[in-house]
């Protein structure tokens, strides 16, 4: 198995030794994705876990009247669909995307199930991703649900210190750019966000 996986949060602190047990018994597979390309598609069978070990992704849901949604960027190295995997219906919410040229190392749900019952290492870390996946997903619906577009893009702004391109936030912040243009020009009449060389700042 490619020492890489060994720089991914689910293994940190892991006995590398029973890690490669398992990995040879339940082997992975490597895959290349480039840029644009589906790594897993919204509503198919979530049998596996994607161990992102170079590259980036966005993760995005589509609703059923076509409303695309960006919920969360993510950089290697990092887990994806950890929170689905062992799920009741074991179905993929969300499709994942890749927003760069990807390297992604798939293991399947057994041995998963092996590797956190074999490892204390593994099985805190694989909790820990679910719980802080599930924690900025629901900070995110937080965001939708509560939180006007003005609120929204200034807690944006405040996280990414620039806007650069306005039709890549609003993807990013699920509403349309005339939307998101016309919240941009009030605030900047207001003097809460200013126009630079390199793009939309807070004031």
């Amino acid at each position: 198995m490619d020492s890489r996986i060994y720089d991914i949060p689910l293994f940190k602190g892991c006995d590398r030794e029973v890690v490669n047990g398992l990995l040879e018994e339940y082997p992975g597979r490597f895959d290349t994705y480039r840029k644009g390309d589906f790594i897993a598609m919204q509503n198919s069978v979530c049998r596996s876990l994607y161990l992102l070990c170079e590259g980036s992704v966005h993760i995005h849901m589509t609703s059923e009247e076509g409303r695309d949604v960006a919920l969360e960027y993510l950089s290697a190295p990092d887990v994806l669909a950890s929170a689905f995997l062992f799920g009741t219906e074991k179905v993929l919410p969300v499709s994942i995307v890749a927003s760069a040229d990807c390297q992604v190392c798939t293991i399947g749900r057994e041995c998963v199930r092996a590797l956190v019952e074999q490892d204390r290492n593994v099985l805190n870390n694989f909790l820990a991703t679910v719980s802080d996946h599930s924690l900025f997903l629901s900070r995110k619906l937080e965001q939708f649900a509560l939180q006007s577009l003005s609120s929204r893009l200034i807690g944006y702004l405040s996280h990414n210190k620039t806007l650069h391109n306005l039709q890549e936030t609003a993807f990013i912040l699920g509403v349309t750019r005339p939307s998101l243009s016309r919240t941009v020009s009030q605030l900047v009449r207001q003097g809460v966000i200013r126009k630079t060389d390199d793009g939309y700042v807070l004031v």
